[in-house]
């Protein structure tokens, strides 16, 4: 008998020790990175469930946050307006917060892990999508010939410390198992693209924090971890001790914890020395939406419902800060942890936009670059006892780089595009001269128009001509807005000019005035826009296409109406205050009504939203400009008898 209870307790105490020995062993697997680890395995079927899962939590963030978009900027969101969760929400293809980094992908997938930063900013010159803020300084001066990093860097670039990168950088850890190191370095090429300083450390922060959320579960953990990636020194690491901090001291109010960082990092101007938003409430810098991103990350303690609500209450970039905080707690997580309400309705059939990519094309190319980059790492894919493969992923130090400041840059790098990268950006400034070009032919291919009465017309088109492109010179690319208003202004004061020289005759029935008109309209609308692009029809062209129809719809309803107020027949134009009175009122009217109409079909995120006070001034100040561009031709006709006889063709059909 006591030869059996030895047995047993000899038995027992094996298997204990056998239990203790497997979960420490899956203990370190799944634990931070250790001084004493040189190695660290994650089967390739969990790196995929967890980038899955990372990837959905990105979709469901910025799905579940895009209705609060800066909708709310300085204060809190009202738990009251925080929207309901829809699962149809998960479904965001056409969202910037998605396609963009897809961009980068496409890149490393067409020319490999190591594809040249100068290769990487030729792609995103030829991207076809909307940006805003950093990433659209950064294109701009990529097509202007700026090649990376300069693209990026504060002497051509005033969004450099702008939340951009930060937003698309989810990509870099999650193409980076365990490797953050990999990440950071994934920021130098694509990061620098559009910013620099905070503005980049930001992205490969947030890189870092999703790499490390592959072996670590424990969210501040993984907060602390991505810390040690970007240098100590910047204001950005220090926005994020400041919340740990605070987050300590205060580890049930978020709400106290936001009104500090709200009144350091927002309203402190020491702490807003390279903003594009300085003096408004809106504020788009990295830090003050890192720091919301943390906030989710911490007080929603590993719930995603909170972590998400959290971020989002924060206000600001409400969509894209869930987003990188969603992603990288369901990263943590993994897919079997998931709620399924976030994946129930999930589309895996339609692409996102402007990429090639289905959802589950995604997590293939996904896992394509992370076996490439795991690989350069130093690691492997190897199998286990079972044939199952895995990863194994050498640990090693952090490796942040230097500290940059915004405010304080160094010169730029030394370096430029060269004649074949130059060719293989899509576009050419030659196309901002087609209006003139247009001008040109209409005065040469119609006989009538070949007498010195007739050029006279390019005296005030050469006038506009040259001041909208002082102003466009002169004003900072991000106050145009994504409707580029220079571009519409020209156009439609070419079309006015062109109009003038190609009158149809007195006796032409009202519908082929009308069909003149518009043809010319659609002609120079249509060539104005596509040289605001630099001759690429893209997503940009199509809006100021319309934007372009609208304005002009808006001026020649305004100039009819005025017409039929002023005079019944009009054999002499007259200047006085009625007339010009007329004309501007009803151009605010109609301005007004369509914006409004554009801001409620656009949303709290189009470039069109804001108070009914803020657009009407707009209104105001969009009418003004096209009185003026008005007024150059209404002297011509008026001291010039060629071209007032044309005037009244085009306007009998009022009568």
């Amino acid at each position: 008998m006591k030869k059996i209870n030895r047995y047993l307790i000899l038995k027992r105490t094996v298997a204990i020790f056998a239990l203790t020995m497997s979960i420490g062993f899956h203990t370190l697997l799944a634990s931070p990175v250790s001084d004493s680890l040189s190695e660290r395995r994650i089967s390739l079927a969990e790196f995929r469930d967890r980038m899955e899962a990372g990837w959905i939590g990105q979709m469901a963030g910025v799905g579940w946050g895009a209705p609060t978009e800066f909708a709310f900027s300085g204060v809190t969101i009202p738990e009251d307006r925080v929207p309901e969760w829809d699962s149809e929400m998960i479904n965001v293809f056409g969202q910037d917060d998605m396609y963009v980094e897809m961009t980068f992908l496409q890149s490393m997938l067409d020319y490999g892990i190591d594809v040249s930063i100068k290769q990487a900013g030729i792609d995103f010159a030829n991207s076809a999508y909307l940006l805003w803020v950093a990433n659209r300084s950064g294109r701009d001066n990529l097509r202007k010939g700026i090649a990376p990093p300069n693209s990026g860097h504060p002497k051509y670039n005033p969004n450099a410390d702008a939340i951009d990168y930060q937003i698309e950088a989810d990509y870099s850890g999650l193409i980076s198992p365990g490797l953050p190191n990999e990440a950071v370095k994934l920021g130098e090429t694509f990061g620098r693209i559009m910013n620099y300083g905070d503005g980049l450390y930001g992205g490969q922060f947030v890189g870092a924090m999703y790499s490390i959320a592959f072996f670590e579960s424990n969210p501040k953990r993984i907060v602390e971890e991505g810390l040690k990636y970007i240098p100590a020194e910047s204001q950005y690491a220090e926005a994020i001790r400041d919340v740990i901090k605070w987050h300590e001291e205060h580890p049930d109010d978020w709400e106290h914890t936001w009104e500090l960082i709200n009144v350091k990092y927002h309203k402190n101007p020491k702490y807003r020395k390279f903003t594009s938003s300085m003096g408004t409430e809106q504020n788009i810098d990295a830090k003050l939406n890192g720091a919301y991103i943390v906030m989710g990350l911490l007080y929603g303690e590993g719930d995603p419902d909170q972590t998400i609500v959290i971020s989002m209450r924060c206000g600001q970039d409400s969509d894209c800060n869930p987003s990188n905080a969603a992603g990288i707690l369901f990263t943590a997580m993994g897919l079997e942890a998931v709620p399924k309400r976030f994946l129930s309705a999930l589309d895996k059939e339609t692409k996102f936009s402007f990429t090639k990519f289905t959802f589950p094309e995604l997590l293939d190319a996904s896992e394509k670059l992370a076996i490439q980059i795991v690989a350069r790492a130093g690691g492997r894919l190897e199998k286990d006892a079972n044939g199952d493969e895995l990863f194994v992923i050498p640990v090693d130090d952090p490796k942040p780089g230097p500290l940059e400041q915004s405010w304080n840059a160094g010169e730029p790098a030394q370096v430029s595009f060269n004649k074949e990268e130059l060719s293989q950006i899509k576009g050419s400034p030659i196309y901002n001269w087609a209006p003139v070009v247009l001008l040109l032919l209409a005065l040469i291919v119609l006989k009538r128009n070949r007498t010195l009465k007739a050029a006279m017309v390019i005296i005030p088109f050469a006038c506009l001509f040259i001041l909208l492109e002082l102003a466009r010179s002169a004003i900072p690319p991000d106050l145009l807005g994504t409707v580029d208003i220079i571009t519409m202004l020209k156009s439609l004061f070419t079309a006015m000019a062109v109009l003038l020289l190609v009158a149809p005759d007195k006796n032409s029935q009202w519908f082929s005035k009308v069909g003149v008109m518009l043809l010319v309209l659609v002609l120079v609308g249509f060539i104005g826009a596509i040289g605001a692009s630099d001759g690429r029809f893209v997503a940009s062209t199509k809006i100021t296409l319309i934007g372009t129809f609208l304005l002009a719809f808006t001026w020649f309803f305004a100039f009819v109406m005025t017409l039929l107020l002023v005079s019944k027949k009009y054999n002499r134009t007259r200047f006085n205050l009625i007339y010009f009175g007329s004309l501007y009122l009803f151009q605010v009217l109609g301005i007004y009504i369509i914006t409004l109409a554009m801001a409620k079909v656009g949303g709290p995120w189009s470039d069109l939203a804001g108070s009914p006070g803020t657009i009407f001034m707009g209104a105001l100040a969009l009418s003004l400009l096209l009185y003026l561009i008005s007024l150059p031709y209404l002297v011509l006709v008026r001291y010039v008898a060629l071209f007032r006889m044309r005037f009244q063709r085009l306007v009998s059909i009022v009568h």
